[in-house]
């Protein structure tokens, strides 16, 4: 696997975790055949991530900041929340919004900024 394709992996893998039912639910619905998740596509992984990681790179607080996939009609939105430190990391909470053929999930995390990026620590 290259070093591009296991960032992406690593990528799709966070998104596809912040992007999860609400967190009550986050296990079971995370794994769910039907979970508005599952049917994104790399494409749209790509473009989610993308929002992902500037909103929570430099976005503001509370702040939605939307994504969108004209290709499949998949969307959503981060929302960064407030900033703190654990373990000397930058973390962040941030809820996230999905849409895929018309149903929606929403979901909140605590991320953390590591070396390979950004990482789901926690549901909230």
């Amino acid at each position: 696997m290259t070093r591009r394709s296991t960032g992406a992996a690593a990528l799709a893998a966070a998104v596809a975790a912040a992007f999860a039912a609400p967190a009550a639910f986050a296990i079971n619905e995370m794994f769910a055949r039907d979970a508005p998740i599952t049917r994104m596509t790399q494409e749209d992984f790509d473009i989610a991530g993308a929002v992902m990681r500037k909103a929570l790179d430099e976005g503001e607080q509370g702040h939605a900041y939307p994504w969108s996939n004209p290709a499949t009609s998949a969307s959503g939105t981060v929302t960064p929340l407030a900033s703190f430190t654990r373990e000397g990391m930058r973390c962040r909470g941030a809820a996230f919004s999905i849409t895929t053929r018309g149903e929606t999930s929403r979901s909140e995390w605590n991320l953390c900024r590591t070396p390979q990026g950004w990482k789901v620590a926690e549901g909230r």
